[in-house]
Order: structure tokens, then C-alpha cells, then sequence
């Protein structure tokens, strides 16, 4: 019996040891009042929106509420799908027109300590009628609750980010558990969660039925909507225990616990950029008749805005184009459009609205042929060519 003892003593080689979740409200159930409308939020009293972006709060409600109700559970305008725990969840557009986007804010019970390790864990449900999927969610411990006067993208955090494409990918049906283990730098009070930097998207196919009335768009696939729920923050404790006594047994020597990475962020670096040469974006394309700036553009877009600020003495000129598909007037507007759009981006990034110009050529410089999709696209392009003034 006692040998018995020593080997299953053996296996339990790690524990991990949970404290008290520092999440006033996980599941968003603490509610002035159960909401029927969107952007209602406010009506949690732990948790806000720290930009003009309005998330939604959704509720399961009473039979009369229910008929006129956007935010109902489990249906609702942005799909079907019930809570995780509780009665209520949150809901945020992660990406949607233009800069937009939504957060999540809560204040923590305690602030953390330094050098200790807390896992963050997360429930996450890509809406049913989400027209794309993003590739990761970022999250912030920050010291102070922020406020932002605009609902654009916040640029001045640095996120943990959690990817999402192989966990949740394009699944609509289940709510997906998202891990996060680090090591807290102390005094954080505050938990961030939201879109930050996007690298990919997906188009899910998802549409919104015509007779649903919806904030998400029917006819553009731009709008990327996530529901989350049961949000928890714990103290992580790896307890080892001793076991240099155990019997040796070379089954038992093979077996590796595993216990998961802390997540380091690595410091950004700002790729060179040619100087006096015509580019190419590679990444900043656009569909025919648009000139709405896609969220795949914002990290070429970035690095090019901080090399300008790292030297007030640059200057960029920016070039539009389409393809030849229409009026040759209505192309150079559009041109025109797209050249501002890459512009005004970098303006909004810090960079001087004196050393922005944008120009637009509409169809008259193809570097495809208009005769197929390939060199179509190719042709739906913005360049630059960065100056020293």
C-alpha cells in the first residue's frame, strides 16, 4: 500500500493553486437594469467603455420585454447565442467602419503584485452575423482606468495579445475559453480588453437575415462582432512538490508536465523605409468603387507613421490609382479618395498634416492589365515616395 502511495504522490508533480478572482462582475450579471436596447453598457456597475465606442450589454428578458428587445438572450440583432453562466454578456464590435472599434474596461478588487503570475481567462463567441473574423484580442493591466475622447483604435497601449484563429476561428455556435498567464510588473488595478492591432481577417461568409434590423452591415464585409462572458483574473501558483525520494522508474522519468509559457511582449521595432523611391503598399488594396481603408492596412501603415515621427524631416507624397472599371472622372475622384484615406491615417497617427500630400491619378497609370481580376487588383493600388524636406 505504502508503495502505491509513493507512486501516486509521484504524478501529482504540479498543482496549481487558484485565489480569489479579482473580477468584481465575470458574468456581467450586477446590472442597474436588464437592457433593451443597444449600447447600454452603462447599465453594469463594474464594467465601461473607455473611448466614445459603445458596447453592448445583452440580457435575457421578460416576455413583454423580450418582443421589443435588440439585446435579448438568446436572441438578439447580432445572432443567437446563450450565456455562458448567468443571464447576461457583453458584446463588442472588434472591428467596423473606418477606425472603429469598442473595449471593455473593469477595475480590479486588489491591485496585482509584482513579479507574481495571474492567469486571465475569458469566454469568446464570434456573433452569427459577424461578415468577418479578426486574427487576435489584445488585453491591458494598466495602473489607472483610461478615457478616451474618440472610438477610433487605441494606439498608445502596448496589449497582450491572445490569438483567436485557432481557437475560435470562424465558429459561431460554441463560447471558446481564452488563456492568458503573465507576470504582473505590480500596482495594475485596471483590465483592458478589446481590438488593437489586426494582421488578418477573415471573410466568415455569415449574413445578416433581411428581416433583421442590425447594426451590422448587410452590404459590407467590414464589421467583425464578438460576444464575451465569464471574465476571471486568479493568482497562478506553480507548487512543485519534492519528490527526490521517489522510487526511480523509467515510465514514470518520461512523463513532462506541461505547464504553459509566460507570455513576454516583445518591444516594437520600426522597419526601414526606402527613401526617394515610388512604392508599392503591399497591403493597401481595394475593392472596386471603395475607399474605405481596411484594418489589414494599419500595421504597414503604422510602421511608416513612426518612421516619419522618428524624422520631422521627412515628408510623403501619396499616389491613388484604380482600375479602368467605369467613368474615368468618377475613377480619379475615387483615386483622389483613396489617397486621402492613407493620409488622413497617418495624420490621425501623429504624423504633421504639412507633411502629408495626396494625390489621385484614377486609371491612367496600370501597372496590370484591365483585362484580368489579377492585374485589376494590382492596379487598385496607393503608392508613395518618402522625402527629406
Amino acid at each position: 500500500m505504502k508503495f502505491i502511495l509513493v507512486y501516486v504522490l509521484f504524478f501529482i508533480c504540479i498543482q496549481y493553486t487558484l485565489a480569489q478572482n479579482l473580477i468584481a462582475d465575470s458574468s456581467f450579471e450586477k446590472n442597474k437594469f436588464i437592457p433593451i436596447d443597444y449600447s447600454a453598457l452603462g447599465a453594469s456597475g463594474s464594467w465601461n467603455s473607455p473611448t466614445r465606442g459603445t458596447p453592448d450589454l445583452f440580457c435575457t428578458c421578460n416576455k413583454k420585454s423580450r418582443k421589443v428587445s435588440r439585446v435579448n438572450v438568446p436572441q438578439n440583432a447580432m445572432g443567437i447565442q446563450e450565456a455562458h453562466s448567468g443571464k447576461c454578456y457583453a458584446g463588442i464590435f472588434a472591428c467596423s467602419h473606418g477606425f472603429y472599434r469598442e473595449y471593455l474596461q473593469t477595475s480590479l478588487d486588489q491591485p496585482l503584485v509584482a513579479n507574481k503570475e495571474y492567469i486571465l481567462s475569458m469566454y469568446i463567441s464570434l456573433s452569427d452575423y459577424s461578415r468577418i473574423a479578426i486574427d487576435k484580442l489584445g488585453v491591458c493591466f494598466l495602473d489607472k482606468p483610461v478615457k478616451y475622447e474618440h472610438s477610433n483604435v487605441i494606439t498608445n497601449l502596448q496589449p497582450l495579445y491572445i490569438p483567436l484563429e485557432d481557437e475560435v476561428g470562424m465558429e459561431i455556435n460554441e463560447w471558446h475559453q481564452l488563456t492568458l498567464i503573465f507576470k504582473a510588473k505590480g500596482g495594475e488595478n485596471d483590465l483592458l480588453i478589446g481590438s488593437f492591432a489586426i494582421k488578418r481577417l477573415w471573410q466568415t461568409g455569415n449574413t445578416v437575415p433581411k428581416e433583421i434590423s442590425s447594426p451590422i452591415n448587410k452590404q459590407i464585409e467590414r464589421d467583425a462582432y464578438y460576444y464575451i462572458d465569464d471574465v476571471s483574473l486568479f493568482e497562478y501558483k506553480r507548487e512543485v512538490i519534492d519528490t527526490t525520494e521517489a522510487p526511480e522508474n523509467p515510465y514514470f522519468a518520461l512523463m513532462k508536465p506541461e505547464i504553459p509559457d509566460t507570455i513576454v511582449l516583445e518591444p516594437q521595432t520600426i522597419e526601414v523605409v526606402p527613401s526617394n523611391i515610388v512604392t508599392t503598399f503591399k497591403n493597401v488594396l481595394f475593392q472596386t468603387g471603395e475607399s474605405i481603408l481596411s484594418p489589414v492596412s494599419y500595421p504597414e501603415l503604422d510602421i511608416i507613421a513612426s518612421y516619419m515621427k522618428a524624422d520631422p524631416n521627412k515628408y510623403i507624397e501619396i499616389y491613388g490609382h484604380t482600375d479602368n472599371a467605369g467613368d474615368a472622372d468618377k475613377n480619379l475622384e475615387l483615386s483622389i479618395k483613396r489617397a486621402k484615406a492613407v493620409g488622413n491615417y497617418l495624420i490621425a497617427k501623429g504624423v504633421g498634416s504639412s507633411k502629408v500630400t495626396s494625390i489621385g491619378y484614377g486609371s491612367s497609370k496600370p501597372i496590370g492589365s484591365n483585362e484580368t481580376e489579377e492585374g485589376r487588383k494590382q492596379n487598385r493600388r496607393v503608392e508613395f515616395i518618402l522625402k527629406k524636406q
